[in-house]
């Protein structure tokens, strides 16, 4: 296994990338993150700042707030990533990372990812094209090492939604996940109030999302696990003079 990190660029039919198109110049950079998509407009021009509101607006955009920061504007919006054809969608389909924030600008979506699998980056590609011209900018090789040690807490949960969330921390807070189980889901969604369909649905996506959010991790693990049980026991000076005598 290795590790690449993975620049490029497409064009197809998301709000954010055709709505770049018509403000040319002006790069949008976007977090999507717990459940909410950050939005930062570069610019102080109202003229643009309107058409850019009432564009999030037509499209069915819910804009949680608004600031203005420095040299522009931030809207803090609810992500649609659910009942859209987003990019993060097409990226967590194929196991990559990444590697924020996304930018649109003059009608392009520029992103940048990490990925463990070569033919998966291969695939991620041609379902890019599929939807609309997609270049590559950038790709190489990174050794292992440029990894942290530790689990990043965001990129584990913020695929999760607030009841998929609940959905799993009642599951191991009332012994669901015990050994014997303590208590069965249909137990768990009467006190919660809701059909037990309801709440295993919640909570298999939330079990389904938190394993896909783990595996990059536990691909990285194992690939070393392994190259440890094959790299030969090497014998001191002294074990060497030993076994010769």
């Amino acid at each position: 296994m290795g590790l690449w990190e993975i620049s490029f660029r497409t064009r197809y039919e998301y709000p954010f990338i055709q709505m770049s198109g018509k403000y040319p110049g002006t790069a949008m950079s976007m977090w999507c993150i717990w459940n909410r998509e950050l939005l930062q407009v570069p610019t102080t021009n109202e003229t643009v700042l309107r058409g850019v509101e009432a564009d999030l607006k037509k499209a069915g955009r819910l804009v949680d707030e608004w600031v203005d920061a420095r040299e522009g504007r931030i809207f803090m919006l609810k992500c649609t990533c659910s009942h859209l054809d987003s990019p993060w969608n097409i990226l967590e389909a194929h196991e990559t990372v990444d590697a924020p924030p996304a930018v649109f600008k003059d009608g392009w979506g520029y992103f940048r990812v990490i990925s463990f699998d070569e033919d998966k980056t291969r695939d991620m590609f041609r379902d890019l094209n599929k939807r609309g011209p997609t270049e590559l900018i950038r790709k190489r090789e990174l050794p292992l090492s440029v990894l942290p040690t530790s689990v990043w807490v965001n990129s584990l949960f913020a695929d999760l939604t607030g009841k998929q969330m609940d959905a799993i921390v009642k599951a191991h807070r009332y012994g669901y996940y015990t050994s014997p189980r303590q208590i069965t889901t249909e137990s768990i969604a009467r006190g919660l109030g809701v059909s037990r369909s309801t709440y295993e649905e919640h909570l298999r996506k939330a079990e389904n999302r938190l394993v896909s959010s783990l595996m990059p991790y536990m691909q990285l693990f194992a690939a070393g696990e392994k190259r440890d049980e094959l790299m030969p026991l090497k014998r001191t000076p002294m074990e060497s003079e030993t076994a010769e005598t």
